[in-house]
Formats: C-alpha cells, sequence, structure tokens
C-alpha cells in the first residue's frame, strides 16, 4: 500500500489551529502523513511579486510553527514539510520532521539541494514543470549521499486537469532513473470531478509508493488550494477504497496467489499416454494427447522431454506422464572456494580428521553410486588444494570463474549429459542424503523445474534443478554476478517455473542453523561430527540424529544472526524477457 500523504498545504487560511485541526483529521481519516509547507515571504518570493503580500499574510511565524510541528506530532503521524527556501529548511531542520519536499521551483537550487542531500531523512522532489536533464543533476546531488529520494510526479494548475496529468510521465521516469528513487504521484484534479479517485487509483498501476492528495474541511469556503482538495470526511473514503484497490495490485509477490495455483492444477491439461508403452520404448507425439485429469501430480510434462529418452517402465493406457518414468541422470555439484571474508578458507577447515571440503565430499559418495559427483571451485590460486583433494576422493572437479558461480556450474556440467541437478554448497557439509534424494523424487513425481527443502535445518537440505532451469537462468539473467545465491533468482522468478517444495516429516522440522558462515557455526558443527566419529557413524549420520543431539544443546548463537554484519548484496535478479523470446525463437 502507498504511503497516503495529507497535503495540508495554506488550506489553514494562515490560522495555526486550523493547521492543528487539519492534521488531526488526516490522522483519524487513515493518513500516514501531513505535509505543510514552510515558507518566510522574503525567503520565498520576490517583493516586488503580485503575490508577495499574499504569503506574507499566509506564512507563520517561527514559534507558530514550532507549535503545529510540536501538537502534530503527538498525533502519531509522520510530518512532511515543503521547503521554499534556505531559511524554511534550517527552521524543518530543527523541528526534525520526518522528511523534506522540495519544490520543483527549487529543482535548481544547488545551495538548498546540497545543504539538503546532507540530511538523513526522506527527501520528495517534486517533478512537475521539470526537465528531465533538471532532474537528472538534481539527483547527482541528492545521491551523492545515498539517501531515499522520491520522486513526485503532477503539478497543480488550480485545478489540474485529467488530460493534462499525464500519468505516462511515471513510466518514463522510471526509464530514466530506474530503481535508484522511489515514485509518488501529487494529484491536484478537482476534488468536485467525480473522476478524481480513478486517476489515483490508475496511479497505483505504475508501481508508485506514495500518494499525495490535498485536503482542506469545506471547498464551499474557496479556501486557498480548495480546488484540488478533497475534504477530510472524503479523505477517509478516498483512502480506503485505494487500500482495497491496493489489494489487486500487490498480492502477487512474483508469484501466483493459493487461488490461482489451485485454478491452474484444476484446469491445467496433462499430459495422458493414448495407448500402452513398453519399459525400453520411446514415446513420441503420436502416443500422447492433453485433457484434463484429478491427479496430484502437480504439473504437466512438457512435451519436448519425450525426445530421446526411453522409459523404464511399463505404462498401460491413459497415464499421466511423469519425468520419473524415463531414464534421468543426476549430477550432483558442489560449489565451493577457500576464500571467505566470514570464516577465511573454511573449505579446508579440518573438522573431525578430514578438511570441511572432504568430509561433505566423502559423504556424498554415499549416495547412488549412478549419481556424478562434481566439484565447481575457481581458478584462484588458493583453490589449488580444493581440486587436489576433490581429486583424491575420486571425484571431477572443474574450475571457473570466482563470482559467477552459475557460470561456473553451467560450464562445469558441459560435458555431461545430465539433465538433473543437484545443487549443494561447500557451507552445507550435513547433506541429509534420504532427503536429498526424496526431493530429487518429488521433482520428478510432479514434473517440477525446481525443489528446495525448507523445513529442514539449514545446512541439512539441498536445491534440486532441472538442467533447462538452470541453463535459462544462465542466459536470460540481467545479472549473473550474484549467483552465489542462486536461490533468489528462483524466489524471485517464481512466475517463470515450476517449483515445489519437498515435505518434511514434523520430527524433522527444524530452524536449527547449521550452516557454516562463521566461527561459532564450525564449532557448532563440529562437536557433532565429532560425536558421530566416536559412534562409528562418521560419514552415515541422518537426519534424526542431527534432531536428537541438537535438542540436547544450546541454540547456535548465531541462528538468528542472518549475515547481518555483511554489506547488503546488491545485485539484479530479474530476468530479461527479450532474451527468453530470442531463446524460444532460436529453440524453433
Amino acid at each position: 500500500m502507498p504511503e497516503i500523504i495529507a497535503e495540508i498545504a495554506n488550506a489553514h487560511q494562515g490560522n495555526p489551529e486550523t493547521a492543528i485541526k487539519l492534521a488531526k483529521s488526516a490522522k483519524v481519516s487513515g493518513a500516514d502523513a501531513v505535509k505543510f509547507q514552510i515558507y518566510f515571504a522574503d525567503d520565498f518570493i520576490s517583493e516586488n511579486h503580485s503575490r508577495f503580500d499574499h504569503f506574507k499574510k499566509q506564512s507563520f511565524s517561527i514559534n507558530q510553527w514550532k507549535t503545529i510541528i510540536k501538537k502534530t506530532k503527538k498525533l502519531g503521524i509522520k510530518i512532511y514539510c515543503d521547503i521554499l527556501g534556505e531559511k524554511a529548511f534550517e527552521l524543518a531542520k530543527a523541528l526534525n520532521v520526518d522528511g523534506y519536499k522540495i519544490h520543483s521551483s527549487d529543482i535548481s537550487n544547488k545551495k538548498l539541494l546540497n545543504k539538503i542531500s546532507k540530511q538523513s531523512k526522506k527527501i520528495f522532489l517534486s517533478c512537475g514543470g521539470a526537465k528531465l536533464t533538471e532532474i537528472y543533476y538534481a539527483l547527482k546531488i541528492l545521491l551523492k549521499e545515498k539517501k531515499k529520494v522520491i520522486l513526485l510526479h503532477g503539478f497543480q494548475s488550480y485545478p489540474t486537469k485529467i488530460e493534462d496529468t499525464d500519468l505516462n510521465r511515471l513510466k518514463k521516469l522510471k526509464i530514466e532513473f530506474g530503481d535508484k528513487v522511489e515514485y509518488g504521484f501529487q494529484d491536484h484534479i478537482s476534488g468536485e470531478d467525480k473522476y478524481n479517485l480513478y486517476v489515483c487509483l490508475v496511479a497505483l498501476g505504475y508501481g508508485i509508493t506514495y500518494i499525495e492528495k490535498h485536503i482542506t474541511f469545506n471547498r464551499k469556503k474557496k479556501g486557498v488550494d480548495y480546488y484540488s482538495s478533497l475534504e477530510t470526511k472524503e479523505l477517509k473514503k478516498f483512502i480506503q477504497i485505494l487500500k482495497n484497490t491496493q489489494q489487486s495490485i500487490s498480492n502477487s509477490k512474483n508469484d501466483f496467489s493459493g487461488k490461482e495455483y489451485n485454478y491452474r492444477r484444476t484446469t491445467k491439461k496433462m499430459l495422458i499416454l493414448k495407448r500402452k508403452k513398453r519399459k525400453g520404448q520411446y514415446v513420441s507425439e503420436t502416443d500422447v494427447e492433453y485433457k484434463r485429469a484429478e491427479t496430484s501430480c502437480h504439473e504437466p510434462l512438457d512435451i519436448d522431454y519425450l525426445k530421446n529418452k526411453k522409459l523404464i517402465t511399463n505404462l498401460d493406457k491413459n497415464t499421466i506422464l511423469k519425468k520419473k518414468y524415463f531414464f534421468n541422470k543426476i549430477i550432483i555439484v558442489v560449489v565451493a572456494r577457500s576464500k571467505s571474508k566470514r570464516l577465511p578458507g573454511k573449505a579446508l577447515l579440518k573438522i573431525t580428521d578430514k578438511s570441511m571440503i572432504e568430509h561433505l565430499l566423502l559423504r556424498l559418495k554415499k549416495t547412488r553410486k549412478e549419481n556424478k559427483i562434481l566439484l565447481c571451485t575457481t581458478k584462484e590460486k588458493s583453490d589449488d588444494k580444493i581440486e587436489k583433494i576433490g581429486k583424491e576422493c575420486s571425484v571431477d572437479v572443474f574450475r571457473g570463474p570466482i563470482k559467477n558461480v552459475l557460470e561456473r556450474v553451467i560450464k562445469g556440467i558441459k560435458k555431461y549429459d545430465h539433465n538433473i541437478v543437484v545443487r549443494v554448497t561447500g557451507d552445507d557439509i550435513l547433506i541429509d542424503l534420504d532427503y536429498m534424494n526424496l526431493a530429487v523424487n518429488y521433482l520428478l513425481e510432479n514434473n517440477l523445474d525446481y525443489v528446495d527443502h525448507k523445513g529442514l535445518p539449514s545446512g541439512t537440505e539441498t536445491e534440486i534443478f532441472d538442467r533447462k532451469t538452470l541453463e535459462l537462468i544462465y542466459k536470460t539473467g540481467n545479472d549473473l554476478e550474484g549467483t552465489e545465491y542462486l536461490t533468489n533468482y528462483i524466489k524471485n522468478n517464481k512466475l517463470y517455473f515450476k517449483c515445489g517444495s519437498a515435505p518434511v516429516l514434523p520430527k524433522h522440522k527444524s530452524s536449527l542453523r547449521l550452516t557454516i558462515d562463521y566461527k561459532a557455526d564450525y564449532k557448532y558443527v563440529k562437536k557433532f561430527l565429532l560425536k558421530m566419529k566416536d559412534i562409528k557413524k562418521k560419514y552415515n549420520y541422518n537426519i534424526d540424529d542431527i534432531i536428537k543431539f541438537y535438542s540436547k544443546l544450546k541454540p547456535n548463537k548465531n541462528k538468528n544472526k542472518k549475515n547481518k554484519n555483511i554489506k547488503k548484496l546488491d545485485y539484479d535478479t530479474s530476468l530479461n524477457l527479450n532474451s527468453i523470446y530470442n531463446i524460444f525463437n532460436n529453440e524453433r
């Protein structure tokens, strides 16, 4: 829901008590913030200007402003202020308001911009009547200190006509300035116009996070700014309608709602066999048809999956086709390197009588013999030892880029024809092999692109990818420097992929932190592995052993740390739709 700012402006008619009453009404109506205009005529407008006397009469004294802000703060509502001059800014700063709005008339006022840029408050920059170059140069100053800046589209024309509103300007602003700033709409359409609400509703669709609306007590009195003002009794209804409408925009979170998933599952046609097929046979397009079916299978099988794949079981007519019925090859990719800011050289730290990476590899070798294991590390000299350990464990090793982890994985698996990829990180050495196999089966059973196991303790779960999913992210990702955190490229793009979470037994669900990021994590995991060594379960422990052991210990003190000491990662996990379109065209 965008933040609703009730713009008081000059609706107070120069009366401090009216200003306070308007703020109180705005709070009662559900506004998130109020905005006052602080100005002093001699600081704001030339003495020979025709409206000098008007503004001088409307402006409050410093003491009056102190009273207004003090009483408004007691209401528990945010206070923003238009600052129409340097004197106004100094007062707003002294009064410790929650944010400053720079009028578009000051967009080239570098003296004022420089002063505001040094503050730690929100900064609103009005773009009405401002050239894009002026906005750019203003932002160059304001963003120097990495402040939160909101560009506000809209202007006052007493009132502004709908045809002059030009909401598409918001689209242009977003193209020019992207996610460096946030966006808002300052609405100045006539309060009497029956369409004034609809324009704000349309503005929601442009992804704005702020709406500014003028308010007054009674438009019939025709006070200052009455043209574009809502009466306070109308404001409450206005806000409620906005909130209800926003639900239709913001429930998605880059994924379907539960109801839409149910719709998909009940209406989607499945790929079904038209005739019996025997083990070892291929299935062609003439053998199948699409029909709706009542099934627990999450997704239909892509017909392209049939190419060059033999059945591993006999199938009857009307069988819903699943990946699990075909020959699949699984490759376990272990991603590790020795350099780490949080725990330097952790992959090579001795955890029992073996290094962490060696323990992980030897444990993974306890899985099905047909599963391939590939160790992916970097070309850095410091990772020579990791390569050596991999080869000593009779594991294939690939060395690739440092930062672009996905490129390292894609190039690593290039020479193999395996179609299912299990991703394991070197931080998670307590992988539960039974649950890993269960997750693979869950992906194959439900024709999914990706499966996680988030109910398990961190450090014991794996992620399963259909190979084509990794390749699609690699070919279309706008920024692959963050693929060390590959999960985010799935989580933030669920509209592209068929995702699922494999089931976890209630007794195994846990918030235990067993990922090794810090020294405390290392010590916490080491205790368990030393115990397993003592009871002859060095590599053969399971999730029951883990849950039982840690139920007797105090929780890891890093459990809620969430890497908060690490600088926030700044990378784009989005996929390029145009690239996807080109890929699909090439495949055709």
